[in-house]
């Protein structure tokens, strides 16, 4: 037995007292009144100390009461073996049951609930337990309950889901339920296929002292083999005026053996478009191409999907392929033969856009038409000036309404008159740098124009040679995106109403610098023409786990996220709530396939299609070490405490929860009450002798 206060146990000296009350007490006289003292004799009365104790029964009790007191102000607990006799040694159980879609490879899952009943079968009646589901995260049912059946049925109606493996959060949750526990003995019991790519989530976690973590693996040492369609790619081109696309998949096969004539098919609307065989290297990719298709008037829902093996989850890929994804492109340039010529690096770096497709209209300054401008999506200005009349001021409205603008300033680069509201500022005669030329000095990365080649090994701006340009002058208010050697202007960007205007104050061909020869020309000018056209990527598709906010979805910009006719089905066919968290227009993705959003009061509008994949880091199947994973979370291998070993709490957890100072009290009151009848009867029997 320990105590809290053991300085308490000063006061046993106060144990005296009882033995001097014993001996100091002094006989007692008694008065007769008479009324004559002349026949009596007179003798001298002395006051004898009493030099034994008479009754060693009254003496022991006081002294146990004083005792007993005292221990309780001390605050006693017991230890160990010793506490679990006094709690009755319950425990506290939280089982962890691993639903992540890497359960689902051949009969984990099953395997896995049947563990987790057992466990619940196996709890003593004192005992509670709760069940923790979790993949990238965690929940749990009713918490810490003695209902088995409770536990039962949540075991019974879990389904796998289609999230990643992290104990992290599994585990955070378990430390909670635990450190709430009142019971002496804590236990954990791990149900998993332990993953590896979840282990980094659980660095942060230790459980509470005394806990014991029992990993169990539904996961053998046998080879796994999985192949998983690991995504796909979409090239556009146009045929008889219609737009075509070309999917191409990528799979991968994460097994030690090879994988011979693997059928993959290409699906629309659930339907099969074509199938072919592939092969695939012992932990190798391989990629598959599907003939072309015509795309239809909206987005169309489609799927790769591969024979499938012991994961089915990552053997197939859903996206969406929406028509449109073109950016109409007007190239003005110079009369004649000479303006064709000028605009051939430019037409052929856009004639290899597939993502988005470019679609490009080539008209000389002196056939342009406002209708050609009302049509296009960008407007290029190859080494002309504005053209006068209606098409210059057809183009400045188009920049004015939103359009994007890009001039290129070479030699016939003249512009009319004092309109200039397209430039920054005004344009100089041609200026000539010699012998090997000027490069760029300076380039604004963080631009979008630029943001592409930030990188290492993503492109050297600085290797292109200019021999000529075109001095601009700018002002403060003029973004420089790019500065030759010598610090002149060689990109700026000018606002005009709700457009944009780039400035390119050299040529776009070979005639005033080798830019074009350079292999940095064609996203160069695939990343300005994008930027100019303000063009967003359509997003083919999300991932499992993922909240999808429609207010910022490409394809649902037409819907009213907050109205009350919103529906919303996911791929089982059930209608769910689009606002997540009492947010309006949120959407949690937590299955595979399709989701359908329309608005009911919109009559036959096609509804907005959302494809969802899983997350297909969960497709490595390596795992861990489940004594690695218990170290971590405990400090200590899971076989350096045995299972019904009591935790090990403060002294003054113990002694709160046992209380035993409430029992050496009673005591305490008990011996003073019977030494205070046994002290009167015995008083009272000494007078009757003395009567």
């Amino acid at each position: 037995m320990s105590f809290l206060a053991p300085l308490f146990f000063a006061a046993i000296a106060a144990l005296g007292v009882p033995v001097l009350i014993h001996m100091i007490q002094r006989q007692r006289t008694d008065l007769v009144e008479f009324p004559s003292l002349m026949f009596v004799r007179k003798i001298p009365f002395h006051s004898l100390r009493r030099q034994r104790v008479r009754h060693w029964l009254l003496l022991l009790m006081r002294c146990a009461a004083l005792v007993l007191l005292i221990a309780a102000f001390a605050r006693p607990f017991l230890r160990s073996t010793a506490l679990a006799a006094v709690t009755g040694g319950s425990r506290e159980v939280v089982v962890l049951l691993d639903q992540s879609y890497s359960m689902g490879y051949g009969g984990r899952w099953e395997q896995a609930k049947d563990i987790a009943r057992g466990v619940v079968r196996d709890l003593a009646p004192a005992d509670e337990a709760t069940i923790v589901f979790f993949d990238s995260g965690a929940e749990s049912s009713t918490r810490s309950t003695t209902d088995r059946a409770s536990l039962l049925a949540a075991i019974d109606s879990a389904e796998l889901s289609t999230g990643t493996t992290r104990y992290g959060p599994a585990l955070q949750l378990t430390q909670g339920i635990l450190e709430d526990s009142d019971q002496p003995l804590l236990e954990a019991v791990l149900i998993s296929d332990f993953q590896r790519v979840g282990l980094d989530s659980a660095g942060s976690v230790l459980l509470p002292p005394g806990t014991v973590l029992t990993p169990v693996s539904v996961s053998d040492d046998s080879p796994t083999q999985n192949v998983s369609v690991a995504g796909v790619s979409v090239q556009r081109d146009l045929f008889a005026d219609r737009e075509r696309a070309i999917v191409t998949a990528r799979l991968a096969n994460r097994g030690s053996e090879p994988v011979a004539n693997l059928r993959v098919a290409l699906e629309l609307n659930g339907r099969e478009l074509e199938s072919l065989p592939v092969s695939l290297d012992a932990d190798g990719p391989a990629t598959v191409t599907f003939a072309p298709f015509t795309l239809e008037d909206s987005a169309m829902p489609i799927s790769v999907r591969a024979d499938a093996d012991r994961l089915p989850h990552d053997d197939v890929f859903h996206f969406t392929v929406a028509p449109g994804d073109v950016v109409p492109i007007l190239i003005v340039g110079r009369p004649g033969n000479t303006g064709r010529a000028a605009n051939l690096y430019l037409r052929q770096a856009l004639a290899i856009g597939s993502s988005p497709a470019f679609a490009v209209t080539e008209r000389s300054v002196d056939q342009v038409t406002a209708a050609d401008v009302e049509a296009a999506g960008v407007v290029v200005l190859n080494d002309v000036g504005l053209p006068a009349g209606a098409i210059g001021a057809a183009i400045t409205r188009f920049v004015e309404d939103g359009g994007g603008l890009w001039l290129a300033l070479g030699e016939n680069a003249r512009w009319p008159g004092d309109d200039l509201d397209l430039l920054p500022g005004p344009i100089e005669g041609p200026a000539d740098r010699d012998g090997r030329g000027g490069s760029l000095g300076f380039v604004d990365y963080s631009h979008p124009v630029f943001s592409v080649f930030s990188t290492p090994r993503s492109g050297d701006l600085t290797a292109p040679r200019f021999f000529r340009y075109r001095p601009l002058r700018v002002g403060p208010e003029t973004s420089v995106l790019a500065r030759f050697d010598n610090g002149d202007t060689a990109m700026a960007e000018h606002r005009l109403g709700a457009g944009r205007v780039l400035i390119w104050t050299s040529t776009l061909d070979t005639f005033w610098n080798d830019f074009a020869r350079n292999s940095i020309y064609l996203p160069f000018v695939h990343k300005a023409v994008e930027y100019l056209a303000d063009y967003e990527a359509p997003t083919s598709a999300l991932t499992s786990g993922q909240v999808l906010d429609l207010s910022a979805y490409p394809g649902a910009a037409d819907l009213d996220v907050s109205s009350p006719s919103l529906v919303v089905r996911n791929p089982s066919e059930d209608r769910i709530d689009a606002g997540s968290d009492g947010r309006p227009g949120f959407i949690d993705l937590t299955e595979q396939g399709f989701y359908e959003i329309r608005d009911s009061d919109a009559g036959e509008a096609d509804p907005v299609l959302v494809a969802v994949n899983v997350d297909l880091t969960e497709s490595n199947l390596e795992q861990v070490d489940p004594q690695e994973l218990v170290a971590i979370v405990t400090g200590r291998a899971a076989g350096d405490r045995s299972l019904g070993e009591a935790r090990e709490l403060a002294p003054e957890d113990l002694e709160r929860r046992q209380t035993l100072w409430w029992y050496l009290l009673i005591g305490a009151l008990g011996f003073l009450a019977t030494e205070t009848v046994m002290s009167n009867r015995l008083s009272q029997a000494e007078l009757d002798l003395d009567d």
